[in-house]
């Protein structure tokens, strides 16, 4: 729009105040019975005109597409308004029916020059624009009878030229929001769906990431210098047609300054349908769009709307993306290889790359790939609610005291993930993903070696709340592992099922409605689990346990044996360390020969014997403390008694 709303031919508060004038003299003749009354109406309407004249009323008639009589009903509104005491003539009249303003019939005989007419426009006035879009209102359905006002957004826009939102508007403020540096990379191959998105006026973007969706469509807006303004993504009950329209229009007011995009929800599909009165007005707007956000074309009608699938970066570009914004000047070879692997590990929304690059930056003392993989990991806190605890990797393969044989098959679980981009290009038949089976006895170092998986690729670990997953009632028990998986997706999430023969059991044979529950339960983890792109890891102390069905789907079932000799005086050595007296230190070789304990038993041992230590107020761990937790734990097993002749051998050094 080329004029300017602030260029008048005289200024409109003098024009206001002459309008006033008129309107108060047609009313004190009409008291009086003057014969001169065809004179005041005849300048009421003469200063009418020149009111509506003013570059406010003619921005409001051409945005709403007025007839000429709708515009006059709007300044004779606007003027018992603005000059209440223009009215004090009329209080002793029949024309004052309703207060605090005239009656629309009384309006209409000011507003029309030919009263024959009256009749025909009274019969337009329900479906006319001024009322369809709330500029006129009354309290109930608008007769001839009630009382008009005029709406409180228009009255500010025609006195101030301003338009400010209410707070019971269903849309937002517009603003114009600031571009992310990531959207610039992006956009580099959509500059076409740019020019399209701005100059129609009804888009459509669609991605199964809805928030992505969203922030494209913001970004795509403000580079071309649009304001962008939203719909409320919940359904406000009793939301009706009337109401959008109503609220519809006060943007419409605001866009006559600059173009402004409206953001539109899924639920808002049946206000925004080729079916909808709105949905006409506004492709006569220039300066105003809409554009839905969703999840599928389905929800929109593809004749009206320009469609556009938004595409997620692939991990090349996300890559570009995390190098491009990084604060590295001249990146080198192993600075792309570290932003390969921020973006195959940490799917982080991209509205959020920019703040944790700056975040990461900022910590001078820090390695910036180091800094920004913690700061990725962090954000991947929002884990999958009630279904799962998350725990962040305290280990690393390096802490952990295998067999050979064990440790190459987790060293191959860090490398499949770590080398899939490769595998995915060299393999065609190669699908994303990994899952492995840890089976063994209790305290055999299952759940440490998932954190140590975790720890290796710097991403978090979600262990499953078995509890929470399983339902008796039909059909819940799906519905918690769908949002558990698509969560743990989303986040690229180690998935841990500890004690997983709970939920992966054997099928039974149906014999009653529990059984068919069960098994429902089992087929749809073997779907999910098929089709799970993240590291899944399920442990179990008895294999046997599990469907068969499940042990072919995985990549590596690894055994978790009790540690022999030489690796429990390893595990001894370590966990002992400098707590450990001299004696106990020289001992440790026998120590691990007399007794067959699990990684997790000598852990007990050793933090009883140091807390006894403690009591004490001994300095270090002895022999005589080590025996008597030692004592205490195989009593757990009903060992205790059969234990004291070795345990009295050892301290006695034979």
């Amino acid at each position: 729009m080329t004029e300017s709303l602030s260029e008048h031919f005289e200024p409109q508060h003098e024009l206001e105040r002459a309008l006033a004038k008129s309107f108060f003299l047609v009313g004190s003749a009409l008291q009086s019975n003057d014969e001169s009354l065809g004179d005041s109406v005849s300048k009421l309407h003469q200063a009418l005109e020149r009111i509506l004249s003013q570059q406010r009323f003619k921005f409001v008639s051409r945005c709403f597409e007025l007839s000429d009589y709708e515009l006059k009903l709007i300044g004779l509104v606007f003027i018992q308004a603005i000059e209440p005491d223009s009215l004090t003539p009329y209080l002793g009249l029949t024309w004052y029916e309703q207060g605090p303003y005239l009656s629309l019939d009384k309006l209409l005989t000011l507003a029309l020059k030919q009263p024959q007419r009256k009749a025909k426009v009274s019969s337009e006035l329900r479906t006319s624009n001024v009322f369809q879009w709330g500029l006129l209102r009354s309290n109930t359905i608008p007769s001839l009878t009630e009382s008009i006002y005029l709406a409180p957004e228009l009255l500010r826009f025609l006195q101030t030229g301003e338009v400010v939102m209410g707070e019971t508007c269903m849309f937002s403020q517009p603003i114009l929001g600031e571009i992310d540096g990531a959207f610039l990379i992006l956009n580099e191959a959509a500059k076409d769906f740019s020019d399209d998105f701005t100059n129609q006026q009804l888009n459509s973007v669609f991605n199964k990431d809805i928030e992505f969706a969203r922030w494209y469509a913001i970004q795509v807006a403000s580079n071309q210098g649009a304001m962008v303004s939203m719909l409320t993504n919940e359904e406000p009950e009793g939301l009706t047609q009337t109401q959008i329209r109503y609220d519809l229009a006060w943007l419409l007011l605001f866009a006559h300054k600059k173009k402004v995009i409206v953001l539109l929800p899924q639920w808002a599909k049946s206000f925004f349908d080729s079916k909808a009165e709105t949905i006409q007005g506004l492709k006569r707007q220039p300066n105003l769009a809409c554009c839905f956000i969703c999840d599928s074309t389905s929800y929109i009608d593809d004749a009206m709307f320009n469609v556009r699938e938004v595409k997620y970066p692939s991990e090349l570009t996300l890559t570009d993306i995390w190098l491009e914004l990084s604060p590295v000047n001249t990146p080198t070879e192993q600075d792309r290889l570290h932003a390969r692997n921020v973006a195959t590990r940490y799917p982080v929304p991209i509205p959020h790359i920019q703040t944790l690059v700056s975040q990461a930056a900022l910590n001078e003392r820090a390695d910036f790939w180091q800094a920004l993989a913690k700061l990725c990991l962090l954000e991947q806190k929002k884990g999958p609610s009630d279904l799962a605890t998350l725990i962040e990797p305290r280990y690393r393969l390096s802490d952990m005291v295998l067999s050979d044989g064990a440790l190459e098959q987790l060293q191959e679980l860090v490398a499949r993930n770590n080398y899939q981009s490769e595998l995915k290009r060299r393999l065609p038949r190669y699908t994303k993903g990994c899952k492995a089976l840890f089976w063994g006895r209790p305290g055999t170092g299952k759940s440490m070696a998932a954190e140590a998986i975790a720890g290796e690729l710097q991403l978090p670990v979600y262990v499953v709340n078995l509890a929470n997953i399983a339902s008796k009632w039909i059909g819940e028990t799906e519905k918690h592992l769908a949002n558990l998986f698509d969560e743990a997706q989303r986040c690229n999430a180690v998935l841990m099922f500890d004690e997983a023969d709970a939920v992966f059991a054997k099928r039974s044979k149906v014999e009653s409605s529990h059984d068919k529950n069960a098994n429902m339960g089992v087929s749809y983890l073997l779907q999910r689990m098929e089709h799970y792109s993240g590291l899944l890891l399920l442990s179990t102390n008895l294999k046997a346990n599990l469907d068969e069905a499940f042990i072919r789907r995985f990549h590596s079932v690894v055994e978790f044996a009790l540690p022999n000799h030489d690796q429990r005086k390893a595990i001894w050595e370590r966990v002992v360390g400098d707590n450990g007296n001299d004696a106990l230190l020289a001992d440790l070789d026998k120590l691990a020969k007399r007794f067959e304990l699990s990684a997790a038993q000598i852990i007990n041992i050793t933090e009883t014997a140091l807390l006894q230590s403690l009591m004490l107020e001994q300095q270090t761990i002895d022999k005589g403390n080590i025996a008597k937790a030692l004592r205490r734990e195989l009593s757990k097993q009903h060992e205790g008694f059969m234990a004291q002749h070795e345990i009295r051998d050892w301290l006695e050094g034979n």
